[in-house]
């Protein structure tokens, strides 16, 4: 089957010339690293960030093998926390940019609208359940998240700011879903 990539990695490394470059490498929903398409056949060239796509951070270079699956917990509990964000309503309101995985037992989530949410590993429908409450209480405040830790389970701190200092953000292109195709 083909596999659709849900998220990216961007890692510098070093190129033929004494310089450094990004590889870009992009993960489907299991973990699985994906090869590199033919330059002709993607719309984004190859090695250019796909900005429709969440940048998963604190991934080494060693640890991606094209073909492979990723192995931390982290960063396979990304991984579900995009999937799972996916089926929520936040997924309307506000954008996943970036997820750093680079620290043990918590997820580091950074939006297109500035907010920095922190999630715990386990209980993800959960915690994606209070960010919209958390995030609705904030609208009838007229204020926006600047952060907030869900890995805390009582008295989650957040920090606000107002929703007029927050530039307005462009409204968000939805991602049109495609059929699966079987033997690709």
């Amino acid at each position: 089957t083909e596999r659709e990539a849900v998220a990216q990695v961007n890692v510098p490394r070093a190129d033929g010339h004494g310089g450094v470059e990004v590889a870009v490498f992009q993960l489907d929903p299991d973990g699985f690293v994906m090869m590199p398409l033919d330059p002709r056949q993607t719309t984004v060239p190859l090695g250019q960030p796909n900005d429709s796509l969440p940048v998963l951070t604190g991934i080494g270079l060693n640890q991606l093998e094209p073909g492979r699956q990723l192995g931390t917990p982290q960063a396979l509990a990304a991984l579900r926390l995009i999937a799972e964000f996916g089926r929520t309503p936040m997924a309307g309101l506000v954008d996943l940019r970036r997820v750093d995985v680079g620290v043990a037992e918590v997820l580091t989530v950074t939006t297109g609208q500035g907010s920095e949410i922190t999630f715990s590993l386990q209980d993800l429908p959960r915690q994606l359940r209070r960010w919209r409450e958390i995030y609705d209480l904030g609208q009838r405040m007229h204020r926006s998240i600047a952060s907030l830790d869900l890995a805390v389970s009582n008295n989650i701190p957040a920090r606000w700011l107002e929703a007029d200092a927050v530039p307005p953000q462009p409204p968000k292109v939805q991602k049109t879903v495609r059929t699966k195709r079987k033997n690709v």
